[in-house]
């Protein structure tokens, strides 16, 4: 099982991986995925995908307002970041799509790293002593969809074309909210 979808951000794929890696199999997916044997060896033996990730696909810089018209610069560098893209690339390129599972494995939040701008952050909020507790467990738990705000798209969990929980982990938590939760 793994998790692949369409890459529906601009400024990720790089055209000059276009002679190895077509646009049309280009992928993106979470960070966390899991493989079958089968897929697990697709990509331990890669020699021809993975050269021209580690060439072509760059993570861009974090925003620094300090570096004023550099910064700019920097921003306007495709954002190509291999751990969203290439064992995803890597499987719809060898036709493995038909046996990959949608979805994603785990919940974040991002509300707060996004409200804003001067500090917005890549990462999922933390959960903390205060926030991290059963009752916050048990929403992740049952949650059913994933919405992607930014691709306006929903993601309903299934198995086998029936609604199922999405068997979500949760992260990003402080050390005192995981204490609590261990507790």
């Amino acid at each position: 099982m793994c998790f692949s979808f369409l890459d529906m951000k601009e400024g990720r794929y790089n055209p000059r991986m276009s002679s190895v890696i077509p646009m049309g199999k280009w992928r993106k997916a979470s960070q966390w995925i899991a493989l079958i044997r089968s897929h697990a060896k697709v990509v331990a033996y890669d020699g021809i995908v993975f050269p021209v990730f580690k060439k072509l696909c760059k993570r861009r810089p974090p925003l620094d307002y300090s570096k004023g018209k550099q910064n700019y610069k920097l921003q306007k560098q495709r954002n190509c970041i291999p751990d969203e893209h290439y064992v995803q690339t890597l499987l719809a390129m060898n036709d493995l799509e038909g046996e990959l599972e949608r979805r994603t494995v785990t919940y974040t939040s991002w509300i707060q790293s996004a409200t804003n701008m001067e500090t917005r952050s890549w990462h999922p909020v933390t959960y903390n002593y205060a926030s991290a507790n059963p009752q916050q467990i048990q929403r992740i738990k049952d949650i059913n969809h994933v919405y992607y705000e930014t691709e306006h798209r929903t993601e309903w969990c299934k198995t086998n074309g029936i609604l199922v929980p999405c068997f979500l982990f949760a992260r990003k938590f402080s050390r005192d909210g995981a204490m609590r939760l261990l507790a």
